[in-house]
């Protein structure tokens, strides 16, 4: 999912048609996707995180030290 236009410099061997992808700096969830020298930022589905090794979104990845979220639980209260 395409989340926002973002500031980051694609390398410069990045301007063919081909599109090249780059994990986030922080956010392991996170990757960019570098296509004719621009570069968009993309969040992975819940669950699922970056692979470098694969370039996709994928459940088992180690993310070394970047941050990866969950999303809380959410409770009920009951009513009286």
């Amino acid at each position: 999912m395409k989340i926002a236009e973002v500031i980051f410099d694609c390398p410069a061997d990045s301007s063919d048609s081909n599109a090249t992808y780059f994990p986030h700096e922080t956010e392991c969830g996170k990757f960019y996707e570098c296509h004719n020298g621009e570069a968009k930022l993309f969040k992975c589905p819940a669950g699922t995180y970056f692979d470098t090794s694969l370039d996709v979104c994928n459940w088992n990845v180690d993310c070394g030290n970047l941050t990866t979220s969950t999303v809380a639980p959410t409770t009920a209260t009951e009513a009286e």
